[in-house]
């Protein structure tokens, strides 16, 4: 990891042009970059794209974690008009180069990238995180992504995201890979899925089928199960989309 990054993570925050201090407020943690270096390092991808550069700490982690031959692409809207160019400063601070800015926002960009042919190795999703926003984007990364490639999705605590991790765990072309960061925010949330395990047991010999019609997927599937039990989690495409028009499973 670039010095200068692991600086920045190590103090939370970094000097501003005009010699201010800035404090992170939108940035992956120190754990979870480690987490998505160590990811690039076992995958060696070539081509990666990121959703979402805020303060730049996640794509300084990427551009510093891949080979000198691959190339990266972040798409943020809102580089310059909401972070005030603070992201791409921050990457040319570090020497970086291979790397483009796309400042248009995913729903455009997406569909452009996968009509023009371009595929990718490892893809980080950062952006906006409504469920529907973020599915979306899954619809078209599970068609940019390379067979082999991963996918990295950030903040997979929040409920929305949670659900669609689910949603992802049942697709039989991808199968999770890990997670990291904390997950718990609340004691009260510790209890909750303690009581949810111990009701899982007890309906089990009931079956599967019957189980989806009346319980909800938390109770039947933990977290940890499903290794999104993080702030952060990946999943690995292990072959083409060979689903059926009308396929589905609970979640």
């Amino acid at each position: 990891m670039h010095s200068f990054t692991a600086q920045i993570l190590e103090k939370n925050g970094f000097i501003l042009e005009n010699g201010d201090w800035y404090s992170l407020t939108s940035a992956i943690s120190k754990n979870e970059a480690l987490f998505i270096k160590e990811i690039i390092s076992n995958s060696n991808p070539q081509s990666t794209l990121e959703i979402g550069c805020a303060e730049g700490v996640s794509s300084m982690v990427i551009c510093s974690s891949i080979s000198p031959n691959a190339h990266h692409t972040i798409l943020d809207p809102n580089q310059y008009l909401e972070w005030k160019g603070m992201g791409i400063r921050n990457l040319k601070e570090c020497g970086f180069s291979n790397f483009d800015l796309i400042e248009d926002y995913s729903e455009f960009t997406l569909p452009t990238l996968l009509k023009s042919g371009k595929r990718f190795d490892f893809v980080f999703v950062d952006g906006w995180h409504t469920f529907d926003h973020v599915l979306m984007e899954f619809l078209y990364i599970n068609r940019l992504l390379n067979v082999g490639g991963v996918v990295v999705f950030d903040d997979v605590a929040l409920p929305p995201l949670n659900k669609l991790m689910r949603y992802i765990s049942n697709y039989p072309n991808y199968v999770p890979i890990g997670s990291a960061g904390p997950f718990y925010e609340s004691n009260s949330r510790k209890v909750l899925d303690y009581f949810k395990r111990m009701i899982s047991y007890i309906i089990l010999p009931f079956g599967r089928k019957i189980n989806n019609e009346f319980f909800d997927d938390t109770v039947l599937r933990s977290n940890s199960s499903l290794k999104i039990n993080g702030s952060i989690c990946a999943f690995k495409k292990i072959d083409d989309d060979k689903r059926g028009w009308a396929w589905y499973k609970h979640f």
